[in-house]
């Protein structure tokens, strides 16, 4: 007769006290015990970035993030699948069960950056001058396909410079854009006469690339 009754019990109970949590929920949970200080990261930086990531890699291995300035009282938590399309489902699922938070406002994807043209990337000890850097692009069966070019490209350092290139790209058009509406990226050395081989400023990309999504992509919204 126990018996009997321990099971109807455990019957009666809500089946969500049995029910995993999922890898989002334990994030989340994590992130708002340690909300204040991820929102004062800068007091223990290496320390503090170091355990965001090292959670991040837990839920996924290419998901990763980035902090914002301080503005109006909240930072941006920017949560980017570091430009890699299989970790987009992943970004876009922890980022819809975010909580509504106090110190933050959580953003999907690297987004574009004003002024972008007027930009100097310095990563990995090298120096990203927008401004010198140049751009050929085409259209081609309703596809958008674009090269880079770098005045000091080498094939001896072709990922420091497609790497930050990448940034460069998400800085412009955001990572969205970037992975799921360009076809094809190719990263090249600045000839000594770009205007007379057609190629166009860096600082037109935004503008080149977002005619080509009013032509081509009228219904398509931006993540």
């Amino acid at each position: 007769m126990k018996n009997f009754i321990l099971t109807v019990l455990l019957v009666m109970l809500p089946m969500e006290l049995f029910a995993k949590e999922s890898k989002e929920k334990k994030f989340w949970k994590w992130f708002v015990k340690n909300e204040t200080t991820i929102y004062e990261f800068e007091k223990g930086q290496e320390k503090v970035l170091d355990k965001i990531s090292s959670k991040l890699t837990s839920y996924k291995d290419d998901v990763t993030f980035e902090i914002s300035h301080v503005e109006d009282g909240k930072r941006e938590f920017i949560i980017s699948a570091d430009g890699i399309a299989d970790a987009f489902p992943y970004v876009e699922s922890l980022v819809k069960s975010a909580p509504e938070l106090k110190l933050f406002s959580v953003i999907a994807f690297r987004q574009r950056i004003d002024g972008y043209e007027r930009f100097k990337l310095k990563y990995d000890g090298r120096e990203f001058d927008v401004s010198k850097v140049w751009i050929y692009s085409r259209v081609e069966d309703g596809f958008f396909d674009v090269i880079v070019y770098h005045p000091d490209f080498n094939e001896q350092e072709s990922n420091l410079f497609i790497s930050g290139s990448y940034i460069l790209l998400d800085m412009a058009l955001g990572e969205y854009d970037v992975v799921r509406n360009i076809r094809y990226i190719d990263h090249q050395k600045l000839p000594e006469n770009p205007i007379e081989l057609g190629l166009k400023p860096f600082a037109d990309l935004r503008k080149i690339f977002d005619e080509y999504k009013m032509a081509y992509k009228p219904l398509k919204q931006d993540s």
